[in-house]
């Protein structure tokens, strides 16, 4: 049957499709990927990205194409992730730009669609290079062109064109030098056609057929990848909304900071991406013509160098947990994101809102911050990079008793089979948390088995000890934690609790003092007296806002205990929200 129209329904079932392809196909993305860094992640990127898009389209019902295009253009942008996504988004908002109002289109309006897609995606790169997902997308869209004003059958436009796609694919070595070395095919290209793929077969016969040539390219690429010395460590990204800019302007401003700069958009919503040694810079620029909503930053040097060999055990955890991140960077340490709410305003803990930023919004915003377990979708794509690195991973995380986060752990882990991802509940948040990550970081180096990692995660969490000494009762009170009687009766006689975890989890008092100096002091001594029933400890402190208390604590440990290095660090929200700013805590963890 001739295919002589494409509406709304249709758009949006072939990208449905296309999506289910890519992501059949991510591990192969990931394994050829080299261009611009061998950092082996360009198939979860526009897995994620597809996914994004028909995840929001599953719930479109409009017949209109006009509509669903430029639906399926804006969750683009809301969900693009690397190179490939961002180029994708920007495709497909140059396809939705020629539909607008329309209810179906022929072959000819098609081909105007492809045409502008392709000079939209043109124009996002600051410096497009050839051999990429753009040739491919430039040498298709151009065979689209030339067929529709020949032919009005999409089904057979779409086979047609997809045979030039595949040619365009083959040929990406002959354009990039490094394609070549390693033996591979560009994996953004190699990607938009696997998209394709889904598309035409989806338009040709209402279902996913995977062709032939899909198992023959994945076949005989086996990548010859040398180590390269970054130039940029961090692959940024960002979504903001701004009235004052326009991707010209953005991309003057930022193309000093690095290289691989995307600027893609949607009227007022922009997605960029940037690779560079300065995100907070890239940042602040953006800040001063619009508002951020989202925030990603990935360092490309740890994806580098864990892209070949396979190593026995990685580590999760989330949010809630507090380390320096010199560690975390150091023993790739993978953090899935809680998430904060102020009011209508969400973000994910550590990349839409830094801890800085939390606690100065904390002190203004109308609205008391709430915590809330990661999205399933933030475990899944944690979960998708770390297992392409490790055999197997511990995922550590806070208290079941307190959050829902551990069961979704488990939830999603289950989805990667058998003992592939195990979840451990950590009874523990903030440096607490730290101190048993660091313990089955160490196990891990010193070459243990699963078996005994494991061992010594949980023996770790039996002998962690928090104290965390509260200097006022108010964010209790507006979380709702305190009653107004308790909180008034603890204002007028200067009364601070000091509360810690169970071996359970549970929150409960372990003091309170008049005043928080006094409540500091006490907090030390219950940390002192409990600590030196072991043969050795090892401390750590941190502080909401608050950095002269713990460094006092760490002089006050040093001279207690045989320890050279206590490490600071400001202390994550899940701890903040309850304790407010100005706040200092000391955690332990005993050997015995």
């Amino acid at each position: 049957m001739k295919i002589r129209y494409l509406d709304g329904v249709r758009l949006k079932q072939a990208i449905i499709a296309g999506t289910n392809v890519v992501n059949k196909m991510q591990d192969h993305l990931n394994k050829i990927n080299v261009f611009p860094v061998a950092d082996g992640d360009t198939g979860l990127n526009m897995a994620s990205t597809m996914n994004y898009i028909s995840e929001d389209l599953a719930s479109c019902s409009h017949r209109s194409i006009g509509t669903v295009s430029l639906r399926m253009a804006r969750s683009a942008l809301m969900g693009a992730q690397g190179n490939s996504g961002v180029i994708l988004a920007q495709f497909f908002n140059g396809f939705a730009e020629s539909l607008n109002g329309k209810l179906q289109i022929s072959t000819k309006a098609f081909a105007d669609a492809v045409r502008r897609a392709r000079i939209s995606a043109y124009k996002a790169m600051s410096d497009p290079r050839e051999g990429t997902i753009l040739t491919v997308i430039k040498d298709w869209s151009r065979q689209v062109e030339e067929l529709c004003h020949k032919h009005s059958d999409f089904a057979d436009i779409l086979q047609k064109s997809l045979i030039t796609a595949h040619k365009s694919l083959a040929d990406t070595p002959k354009k990039l030098k490094v394609l070549a070395k390693a033996g591979v095919v560009d994996a953004g290209a190699q990607g938009f056609v696997h998209l394709l793929e889904g598309i035409t077969h989806f338009i040709d016969k209402g279902k996913i057929v995977l062709s032939e040539k899909i198992s023959d390219i994945e076949n005989m690429m086996s990548p010859t990848i040398e180590h390269q010395q970054l130039e940029y460590q961090y692959c940024t990204e960002c979504v903001f909304t701004s009235q004052e800019a326009d991707r010209e302007k953005l991309e003057s401003l930022l193309k000093s900071l690095g290289n691989s700069l995307i600027v893609a958009n949607t009227n007022e919503l922009f997605r960029v991406h940037i690779h560079t040694n300065e995100p907070e810079t890239v940042f602040s620029i953006l800040e001063q013509y619009g508002k951020i909503e989202k925030r990603k930053v990935d360092d490309m040097s740890q994806q580098h160098a864990h892209f070949h060999p396979q190593k026995e055990i990685g580590i999760v955890t989330d949010s809630a947990c507090d380390l320096p991140e010199s560690f975390l960077k150091e023993n790739d340490v993978h953090i899935i994101p809680t998430r904060l709410a102020f009011g209508p305003e969400t973000f994910r803990d550590k990349i839409d809102i830094t801890t800085a930023e939390f606690y100065a919004k904390l002190v203004k915003s109308e609205y008391h911050p709430t915590s809330s377990q990661p999205a399933l979708g933030a475990y899944k794509e944690v979960y998708e990079h770390v297992i392409r690195k490790y055999k197997q991973t511990l995922s550590i995380h806070l208290p079941s008793v307190a959050s829902g986060t551990f069961q979704s752990a488990v939830t999603s882990a289950e989805t990667f089979g058998e003992n592939r991802i195990i979840c451990i509940d950590g009874k523990t948040v903030s440096i607490a948390l730290g101190l048993v990550i660091m313990e089955a970081v160490e196990a891990i180096k010193e070459g243990c088995k699963l078996e005994e990692v494991i061992k010594r995660t949980e023996t770790a969490i039996r002998n962690v000890y928090l104290y965390v000494p509260l200097p006022t009762l108010e964010y209790l009170l507006k979380g709702g934690r305190v009653s107004k009687q308790k909180y008034a009766i603890a204002k007028v006689l200067n009364l601070k609790p000091i509360v810690t975890f169970d071996r359970g989890g549970h929150v409960k008092p372990s003091g309170k003092a008049f005043g928080y100096k006094s409540a500091l002091k006490k907090a030390l001594n219950l940390a002192t007296k409990k600590a030196k029933t072991f043969r050795k400890v090892k401390f750590m402190v941190a502080h909401t806002d608050a950095v002269e208390l713990a460094e006092w604590l760490v002089v006050q440990l040093k001279q207690r205990f045989d320890v050279d290095d206590i490490p600071i660090v400001e202390a994550a929200p899940v701890l903040g929200v309850h304790a407010g700013p100005g706040a200092a805590a000391v955690a332990f963890l005993g050997y015995n």
